[in-house]
């Protein structure tokens, strides 16, 4: 089996944090247990654990390379599977942050997923979740969306998945090897 890498990224409320906890019971058996999910969140977390730092977009760009470094350390051990997810990693270069740090070759396959769920989803999975709509949600959709037509994403909407389902969508995606690597190359690394 080839080596992956798949980032996973969406807006606050899509379902990242809920995929990666179940993504080893799900999908364990099918990738030989050899899968690992980081959430770049986690990772930020350990520089501003409030979420209240001054300079927070240097540490946003600070938790996405560490999550590469993370991933690498992964795919150098026994994994063969290393799942990213992250609501910053929307954009080509937000992602090349995160791939700057892996060793990439040709035995490593890369997928980016959109979460793309419909505004009315996220504000009720929000509501259930903090009991109410924060006020940037509508900025947070709107600096995803010229990004969500790029040929380096998949879109998967996931208004009426389960998490579940949601899973077994991403499982399909990547079963097929279709490589993101021709776009993430080493020469556009500086890009």
């Amino acid at each position: 089996m080839r080596k992956k890498v798949v980032l996973i990224s969406g807006p606050s409320g899509a379902g990242k944090s809920t995929l990666r906890l179940k993504l080893r019971k799900q999908l364990g058996e099918r990738l030989n247990f050899k899968v690992a999910g980081i959430d770049i969140d986690d990772v930020y977390c350990f520089v501003d654990p409030l979420f209240a730092a001054p300079n927070y977009m240097e540490l946003w760009q600070l938790a996405r390379r560490n999550s590469g470094y993370l991933t690498n350390i992964l795919l150098q051990s026994e994994m063969d599977v290393v799942f990213v997810f992250g609501n910053t990693i929307f954009s080509k270069e937000q992602v090349m942050e995160v791939l700057h740090e892996i060793e990439l070759n040709s035995d490593i396959t890369i997928f980016h997923i959109s979460l793309n769920p419909k505004r009315e989803a996220l504000e009720a999975r929000l509501k259930a979740r903090q009991y109410s709509v924060p006020k940037w949600l509508d900025s947070h959709l709107e600096e995803r969306k010229k990004h969500l037509t790029e040929d380096w994403t998949t879109l998967l909407d996931t208004t009426s998945l389960t998490p579940e389902e949601t899973l077994e969508s991403i499982y399909h995606l990547i079963a097929k090897e279709e490589n993101l690597m021709k776009i993430f190359t080493k020469n556009n690394r500086s890009n």
